[in-house]
């Protein structure tokens, strides 16, 4: 999308006119980037201290889920009172829940906890991108989303460092209780800085029914997924109640006056390509890179330490892409962005897979999930700059977290289908997972030869899946393309 001029004179993210909001938005998506990089790392030691092993992953599952519920109930939130108001009430619900997860004496209460945090990491994460929508011009908008994956790359390279450190000085409590004062930092940061959208706030109008029947909608198709290879009965009853659910919301949108998501929040062109483009992406990139760390350390027999340090080059490759992406915006339109980064994914996928099928050098296999990251990083940049020029500012609030609420969803679905995967082919050539899962606990297993190879055929069938999805995301791309071309061909039909 070109410039609209607005702004133009100004300097950078950077500049003195932007220095304080760039700085208080960095600070808030460092709550949650933190969060997310640290814990994975402090789960074998959580569940040597508090045992109940198998609520382990629900300290992971608890938050992804309740973040997606609550991102996307932020935006009538932020439409009604504003950025600033929003931030300071969700900085500081954050802020106890951490408090909360550092205390607590039982897995039950971290799981309940972390759904807690969840709920605050959903609302300041759609607060962050809101804010960039309304406090910068188009022209530096990818600039503030680059500076964004640039957070999430340091963190990513510094995130397990400092919890190695943490956990063998003070324990997993330590996790959430550093997140103390970087929350406080945040909180201070933004107090002020960030845009106040509503001078008179208006009345906060929440659409219940319709936040239950998305709440149900996660719950189910995540029920799904989890049940594929295990229970297949309950696969498919969960699948056709979430797809049930999915219609019921659908119908109940159509006769609200103020639904949680409007249609036109869905379906309106951009948006509605932008949204399935980046959905897409997101479940072909994250599917496999979850667990690589899990191929790494049995079926290539790395160090645990080295392991968990493959994930990385994804995180590496997206950041990358953003800042390349900030800069060819200026020349490009976000449409050709997001088409070539939709195109690189099947290429790196591909590679991905052969590396890991043959067992080829391990730097080439790193490579290639850096392509994946680049991929991942053309599309999401390119379409939140895309979807905020889209969005008026009375409706940038809804927009942003209805794109949020989908992208979160993507994440989860992407780790969880690949896992069941994983866990599937496992199961079907040694006729027991149960030792992936106890290593996937951070259990020290030993692992036999036939698991080890199964591991890394699961490896494989995950990225197949993804390459399919991949294809997907090319031809959803390639629409978003076609149609923006028209569109700027002729105006009227933009309408």
């Amino acid at each position: 999308m070109e410039s609209d001029g607005e702004g133009d004179a100004s300097g950078g993210i950077w500049s003195a006119e932007y220095l304080p909001v760039t700085l208080a938005n960095l600070t808030i998506v460092a709550i949650v980037a933190y969060d997310g990089l640290a814990l994975i790392a402090a789960l074998p030691s959580i569940a040597d201290d508090l045992g109940d092993v198998a609520l382990l992953p629900w300290v992971v599952t608890a938050f992804l889920a309740m973040s997606a519920i609550a991102g996307i109930t932020a935006g009538p939130i932020i439409d009604a009172i504003g950025v600033r108001r929003t931030f300071r009430a969700t900085g500081l619900w954050f802020l106890l829940a951490s408090a909360a997860a550092a205390a607590s004496p039982t897995m039950p209460v971290l799981v309940a906890a972390r759904a807690l945090q969840g709920i605050g990491g959903g609302l300041v994460i759609s607060v962050a991108l809101t804010a960039v929508g309304l406090a910068y011009p188009p022209r530096l908008r990818a600039r503030a989303f680059a500076a964004n994956s640039m957070v999430w790359g340091t963190l990513g390279f510094g995130g397990p460092v400092l919890t190695a450190g943490l956990l063998a000085v003070a324990g997993w409590r330590m996790i959430f209780i550093v997140q103390l004062p970087i929350t406080a930092l945040a909180i201070v940061a933004g107090w002020r800085t960030l845009p106040s959208t509503r001078e008179r706030p208006q009345r906060v109008v929440m659409d219940a029914r319709g936040i239950a029947l998305v709440s149900a909608l996660v719950a189910a198709s995540l029920l799904a997924v989890s049940q594929i290879g295990v229970r297949w009965w309950l696969a498919a009853v969960a699948a056709a109640a979430a797809v049930a659910l999915a219609g019921a919301y659908w119908t109940h949108a159509g006769r609200t006056a103020v639904p949680l998501v409007s249609r036109q929040h869905i379906t309106r062109f951009p948006l509605n390509r932008i949204h399935v483009t980046a959905g897409l992406v997101l479940i072909a990139g994250l599917a496999a890179d979850n667990y690589l760390p899990l191929y790494m350390r049995t079926t290539r027999g790395r160090s645990e330490a080295f392991s968990a340090f493959s994930v990385l080059f994804l995180t590496v490759g997206w950041s990358s892409a953003a800042f390349a992406v900030s800069r060819l915006l200026e020349r490009w339109r976000e449409a050709d962005a997001i088409l070539l980064g939709s195109c690189v994914m099947i290429p790196a996928l591909a590679l991905a897979g052969c590396g890991i099928a043959f067992t080829w050098p391990i730097p080439l296999v790193f490579g290639s999930f850096f392509f994946v990251g680049v991929s991942i990083g053309f599309v999401s940049t390119a379409g939140l700059t895309f979807l905020q020029a889209s969005a008026s500012d009375s409706e940038m609030g809804r927009v942003n977290s209805a794109h949020q609420f989908i992208r979160t969803i993507g994440i989860t679905y992407g780790v969880a289908v690949g896992g069941a995967i994983l866990l599937l082919v496992v199961g079907n050539r040694t006729g027991n997972v149960e030792t992936v899962r106890e290593v996937l606990q951070g259990e020290g297993t030993i692992v036999s030869q036939s698991t080890l190879d199964a591991i890394g055929g699961g490896l494989t069938w995950v990225v197949v899946f993804s390459g399919v999805v991949a294809v997907l995301c090319v031809a959803s791309a390639t629409v978003l393309w076609r149609q923006t071309r028209d569109a700027v061909a002729s105006p009227t039909l933009s309408g």
